[in-house]
């Protein structure tokens, strides 16, 4: 039932020792909302009852609503993912090593250093973490799943103390997504890789050898054979 479209028609307050029972009722005398209030910590004493009581009344439903919506868009995002995984697994994709221009690579990559960040974006009008591996690995040939999570199951482990240019890095850094990975970024050498990190602060370069993304590190995966000896 949407509260916001009922015409409230009987508001009462009965005054207990130390706190007050609110109830609301409708036209047919069906109880809509029913809070027992305490005076201690109500903010609004020096309002009149009905005036503090429908400001909370209010409040709450509306805080009601935003938790609802935020639940079913981290349900619908958890299923997305889980759809694709399983989707890839009955077709038994396989992924190897490709040789490509590691040299070239990074260097698409920082091209877009600074640039937006969009939730759900894979163009350069707007990147998430994984839109922006999968593009750019995609230009050079390497066709990469959506999601990060996804990409963290292909290529070979590796280490950190033996990490080469162009290896995926795979962080946990919102658990309330109820999945292991839920970010990704590009290895570019010096202990640093390059990722499209937030809304704030777009791609970016950071550090994995220490600070958020270092403690948040989960593991690393080569999927580019190296063609440039240097790299």
């Amino acid at each position: 039932m949407n509260y916001f479209r009922v015409i409230i028609t009987f508001l009462s307050t009965i005054s207990l020792l130390d706190a007050s029972l609110l109830i609301i009722k409708n036209r047919d005398g069906k109880t809509l909302k029913q809070q027992t209030i305490s005076h201690k910590s109500n903010l609004f004493l020096t309002q009149k009852d009905t005036e503090w009581n429908l400001q909370a009344i209010y409040n709450q439903l509306y805080a009601d609503s935003i938790k609802a919506r935020k639940v079913k868009e981290a349900k619908d995002r958890l299923a997305r993912i889980q759809k694709e995984i399983k989707k890839a697994q009955k077709k038994g994709i396989k992924y190897k090593l490709n040789p490509i221009d590691k040299a070239k690579l990074l260097e698409d990559a920082k091209y877009y250093k600074g640039g937006k960040y969009v939730w759900g974006g894979t163009t350069p009008q707007g990147f998430d973490c994984s839109g922006y591996v999968q593009y750019l690995y995609k230009k050079h040939n390497i066709t990469l799943p959506r999601t990060a999570y996804s990409q963290s199951k292909i290529g070979q482990n590796v280490q950190l103390d033996n990490l080469k240019k162009g290896d995926l890095l795979f962080f946990l850094t919102d658990r309330s997504r109820g999945i292991p990975i839920t970010h990704v970024g590009i290895y570019i050498g010096d202990g640093n890789f390059i990722h499209a990190a937030s809304k704030k602060l777009g791609i970016m370069v950071s550090s994995i050898t220490h600070g958020s993304y270092r403690k948040n590190f989960v593991v690393a995966k080569r999927v580019i054979k190296q063609i440039n000896s240097n790299l």
